[in-house]
């Protein structure tokens, strides 16, 4: 009996994948103007979860947590012997991981949850079958958005952190600017950036965008509602995606992006000098997020 040959990794897809965003609220209820008048995301009605947000084909993308205590993200795991497999290396390096309750699974619209904190006190919850929409998606206002991209995240324990993503999750350093680390999940450069910092939480969360002039627009929409922009529009050296940074609800940061490249097969991670211009090559420099800026970098 001849053996069923395994396709190479490559066409079997991504090991794991970014699929949601929690944020924690305080007033979930002004927020959500936000998420659909400014950022153009397209409610979802739910008696389990009433301000859950898509920006794509999946049930959600986006949700604001009223009451929950701090953010998290939420990144889908193959299979059930892969979690496992994570979830005893976690263990034996004596990283904070549970179980979730099925009531908190139903919350997330996901079939099983690992909740797990970093070494610096993120929260990521490594999920099974995360739900998709069977209906199109249908945006709030025409932001031409196409999907969540990234995330940014605070790290004040970078190797730890690095070694939870690389050696455990499978992810991969694509590229450096300073100690800031670029980390790749599938085919694009990048779906998380390491930040170092003295605490932790959320840098930004970035939600592509289908165009250059999409992004353009999106910066002057932003602009003519008086929403502060605090970084961009301006251009990743590393990556080569554009982007604009804008001022959110209770402290958050939205950005758009355009131009996210996809990785070369034979790429190898490279070293930027921690300087304005590997963070932006177009000259924009941020002044209200220190994460964001060359002398946080080094």
């Amino acid at each position: 009996m001849t053996a069923t040959k395994q396709p190479p990794a490559s066409s079997r897809g991504p090991a794991i994948q970014l699929c949601y965003v929690r944020l924690a609220m305080q007033a979930p209820e002004p927020a959500a103007a936000f998420a659909t008048e400014i950022l153009g995301l397209q409610h979802v009605k739910s008696d389990l979860e009433p301000f859950l947000y898509r920006s794509d084909q999946r049930y959600y993308t986006l949700c604001l947590a009223g009451g929950a205590e701090k953010p998290s993200i939420g990144i889908e795991i193959a299979d059930d012997r892969e979690l496992e497999r994570i979830a005893q290396a976690l263990a034996s390096r004596g990283l904070s991981t549970r179980e979730a309750s099925k009531d908190e699974c139903a919350q997330r619209f996901v079939r099983r949850a690992l909740i797990v904190e970093d070494a610096s006190g993120n929260e990521i919850d490594l999920v099974l079958r995360p739900a998709l929409s069977g209906r199109r998606y249908f945006p709030s206002r025409d932001a031409g958005v196409t999907g969540l991209q990234g995330v940014g995240l605070r790290s004040r324990a970078m190797q730890d952190d690095l070694d939870l993503w690389t050696a455990i999750l499978g992810a991969r350093i694509t590229d450096r600017v300073g100690e800031i680390a670029y980390i790749g999940i599938d085919q694009m450069h990048h779906r998380v950036a390491l930040y170092p910092s003295d605490r932790a939480g959320l840098v930004y969360v970035c939600y592509g965008v289908e165009s250059m002039d999409a992004l353009m627009q999106n910066n002057y929409f932003v602009e003519e509602r008086q929403i502060r922009i605090v970084h961009g529009p301006g251009r990743e050296p590393a990556s080569r995606q554009m982007f604009v940074r804008f001022a959110g609800p209770e402290g958050y940061i939205f950005c758009y992006g355009y131009g996210l490249e996809d990785l070369q097969p034979d790429h190898r991670p490279r070293q930027f000098t921690p300087e304005a211009s590997s963070i932006c090559e177009w000259g924009s420099r941020c002044i209200d997020i220190a994460e964001l800026q060359p002398a946080q970098a080094g």
